[in-house]
């Protein structure tokens, strides 16, 4: 598949941007929203795709954050007012942790509902870490968030004490950085599973499973099994939830490119495909699921760049 957005675009080692928030409806809320982005190190780069930190001042009103289908498994801190999670279809609420590891998420099931003054410091992990960095099986984070330390134990209770006493958001990745070293010395140095799942990553969720899995020695049977075992889906599911994702980051970061060119570049067999994978992913269409991102999207992109889509956070 010809991915479009393989083209140079600089991604710098920490960006900030600042803007009005907007809620789901695209109302313009006058109120501060930060969001800041960082590389891991040398050291981590195998277990980390990257540290990101949100801050909204929000006064009255309440931002309502969609939460679809997403490919990685997070490790989420919150330092400011509690967060609402509304079961999506539902409205059945709960608060979210304080410190939580969030799994994968294969469909729309949950939407953040934030409000006052809200700072989150969120460890974006590559598929396959989490079972290599914490021996947790996967399986059993799928669409699921757990409190950190229930999962995760002490260090995790002392890292997030760290976290929130740190002055900047580059201390506290330094502080992360450190925390995911720490823990690396469980991790085997040659993982074809981890291979497997960084290539699904690299090409947009366009690659051939049968070739991933003759690449990696492994029949297809065994392939999909141990696939599931470290990273707790399927590569054809992770597939494409990945393609999906890069399909909405893509467009909200070039307005410009239209629905039926994402379509084709993205390896669906055309639009019509594109929208029943988004509703089944988002609950959405294509246009109705990036309206309601948009306020998420819009301070980590820069209009006056060539912004790598693939950071955006949702």
């Amino acid at each position: 598949m010809r991915v479009m957005h393989q083209r140079e675009m600089r991604l710098p080692t920490l960006s900030q941007r600042r803007y009005s928030v907007c809620n789901a409806a695209g109302v313009v809320l006058k109120h501060m929203n930060i969001s800041q982005f960082s590389r891991p190190s040398t050291q981590t780069k195998r277990y980390v795709r990257c540290y990101v930190q949100r801050t909204l001042q929000l006064g009255a009103s309440t931002f309502v954050q969609p939460v679809p289908a997403r490919s990685v498994h997070l490790l989420d801190f919150e330092f400011g007012g509690p967060i609402e999670i509304r079961r999506f279809g539902t409205g059945a609420a709960r608060m979210a942790e304080p410190a939580a590891l969030v799994g994968l998420q294969t469909y729309r099931q949950n939407q953040l509902l934030i409000r006052g003054n809200v700072e989150t410091f969120v460890i974006v992990f590559h598929p396959a870490a989490v079972h290599q960095l914490f021996g947790l099986p996967p399986l059993d984070l799928i669409n699921c968030d757990h409190a950190a330390d229930a999962v995760l134990g002490a260090a995790v209770s002392s890292l997030q004490q760290r976290l929130g006493n740190a002055h900047s958001f580059q201390e506290r990745v330094r502080i992360a950085d450190q925390f995911i070293t720490s823990q690396s010395f469980r991790a085997r140095s040659n993982d074809p599973i981890e291979f497997a799942a960084n290539e699904i990553m690299r090409t947009h969720g366009g690659c051939r499973i049968e070739s991933l899995a003759h690449n990696i020695g492994q029949s297809i049977s065994n392939f999909q099994r141990m696939f599931k075992l470290c990273v707790g889906i399927s590569p054809k599911l992770l597939a494409r939830i990945v393609r999906f994702e890069a399909a909405l980051k893509t467009k909200a970061a070039f307005p410009h490119l239209s629905w039926t060119k994402l379509a084709h570049e993205f390896g669906y067999h055309d639009q019509m495909h594109m929208i029943h994978d988004f509703k089944h992913l988002s609950g959405e269409t294509p246009t109705g699921i990036l309206g309601q991102a948009k306020g998420v999207f819009a301070p980590q992109i820069d209009p006056g760049a060539q912004d790598n889509p693939e950071r955006l956070l949702l």
